[in-house]
């Protein structure tokens, strides 16, 4: 209020940076105040253009005091450091930041601002747009693998169907004891696994199942599902001895006649037509005459004439607990190879009622005519 109007142009011309000719005392000591002021400016600048462009090409912050100058004519005051501006902790990884650059003021220089990447850390998250939590909750479900139990099912079925391809190639025979010990319970069981084993494998065998009964003289031929297996059954009623090895004897000889002829008719495509055979006896304990010798005969007349491994198999399948019978079917699995030298061509599986597994269904299927089968399981397939 009490300035004169020279005075004020006196002190705008200092505000600008530009000398009055006729200074006062006081004009000229802020006006050589100033000069210093801008001369200081101008030598931190050119630090800060070095140290910024060095600092930037390191990929390391700049320290408080290179942030940026607000320029304003020549009375230039440096910002305040940010609050975000604090060195990182020793050790601690320090990554190139964004960068902004203000123009150039008149003071010669570009100012480049460097910004903590820890600005990021605490900025507040950015809201989810409506419904997108249910959203995300239905995605999240749909992606969440399920127990392993209910994987395990399916997957099983699926390996065990493409295991059991291999039994295209075979013709399935199947032999049942209907003597007078499978009476009462363990006849139904028996019937239960033969029913499971006939829709099973008359899914594969293209000419159906055949099933044989030790005792009785009726005959399945070409069986293809379980409904038909069950007449066949329900109309046999257990007695009579066990004859296993007659039974087996009598197919046997039919089946080794017939391939050892095409062989030595020299006739390729008439041995390729006849399939390998896959016989499953169900029984329940010891037979009463001799399966092993006639067992030994047909593994040593199929390497003689250097047959196929897989062009024979004999799978055993015990029905109820008997140790016996258990006994007599492990030495017929395990031993006759070894004893004999010959090749094995028996597996044995027992079954204790109930439905048969995926598991159980290869191992009887399959472990006959698969060593692999036969000596890991299963597993050893699926």
């Amino acid at each position: 209020m009490g300035n004169s109007p020279s005075a004020s142009a006196a002190d705008d011309n200092v505000a600008i940076g530009k000398p009055t000719r006729r200074p006062s005392t006081t004009s000229a000591l802020s006006a050589s105040v100033n000069t210093q002021r801008v001369a200081a400016t101008r030598r931190r600048s050119a630090q800060d253009d070095t140290s910024a462009t060095s600092n930037n090409t390191l990929g390391v912050p700049s320290s408080p005091r290179h942030r940026r100058t607000r320029s304003a004519g020549a009375g230039a005051i440096a910002d305040p450091p940010p609050p975000y501006s604090r060195a990182p902790p020793r050790g601690q990884q320090t990554v190139a930041s964004p960068t902004t650059t203000s123009p150039n003021n008149g003071l010669g220089s570009t100012h480049t601002r460097v910004l903590d990447p820890r600005i990021f850390e605490t900025l507040p998250p950015i809201p989810a747009a409506s419904g997108s939590s249910s959203n995300a909750q239905r995605t999240s479900s749909r992606h969440t693998p399920r127990s392993n139990s209910y994987l395990r099912a399916p997957m099983r079925r699926e390996t065990a169907e493409n295991a059991l391809e291999i039994l295209r190639k075979f013709d399935t025979i199947i032999i049942v004891d209907d003597s007078k010990s499978m009476s009462g319970p363990l006849w139904k069981e028996a019937s239960n696994a033969l029913a499971a084993l006939a829709q099973t494998a008359g899914d594969y065998d293209t000419d159906g199942i055949d099933v044989h009964f030790l005792n009785d003289e009726r005959v399945g031929r070409g069986l293809k599902n379980a409904s038909d297996v069950k007449r066949l059954f329900n109309s046999i009623r257990p007695g009579g001895i066990s004859l296993i090895g007659e039974k087996l004897e009598e197919l046997l000889l039919q089946y080794l006649d017939m391939i050892e002829a095409a062989k030595d008719s020299g006739d390729s495509i008439a041995l390729k037509a006849i399939k390998p055979t896959n016989f499953i006896v169900i029984t329940d304990g010891v037979p009463t005459d001799d399966p092993e010798s006639v067992i030994v005969n047909a593994a040593k007349r199929l390497d003689a004439r250097s047959f196929p491994l897989s062009q024979l198999g004999i799978q055993f399948v015990q029905i109820g607990q008997s140790p016996k019978a258990t006994e007599f079917l492990e030495e017929l699995d395990n031993g006759l190879a070894a004893t004999h030298g010959i090749r094995d061509i028996v597996d044995t599986t027992p079954f204790i009622g109930g439905d048969l597994t995926s598991e159980v269904l290869t191992k009887i299927l399959l472990g006959g005519i698969n060593r692999r089968v036969d000596t890991k399981g299963a597993g050893a397939v699926m």
